[in-house]
């Protein structure tokens, strides 16, 4: 096979496995557009998961408590504006 054949193929074989097409039709979700989405997901539950323990099962926080839980609380608001994002920025391409 010829260079140009063996380039061919390897890009044919990249597009088939870093887009899967959408039940909508023209829509395709990469790979890594997968990875970064369900990283945010994963990190934004487990922020809001921490915030509510402490709230729910601390019974007197100290003052580095509540910090801890109103940090976790931002940064689980945060995942969910950057999840609406990328599934905003998604939904225009």
């Amino acid at each position: 096979m010829s260079d140009e054949a063996v380039a061919a193929q390897v890009v044919a074989d990249t597009a088939d496995t870093t887009a899967a097409p959408s039940a909508a039709g023209g829509a395709t979700v990469s790979q890594h557009f997968r990875l970064v989405f369900f990283g945010v997901l994963a990190i934004t539950l487990l922020t809001l998961t921490a915030s509510l323990y402490i709230g729910i099962f601390v019974a007197k926080p100290t003052e580095a408590a509540k910090s801890v839980m109103e940090t976790c609380s931002n940064l689980s608001q945060l995942g969910f504006g950057a999840m609406v994002g990328l599934l905003g920025g998604k939904a225009v391409t």
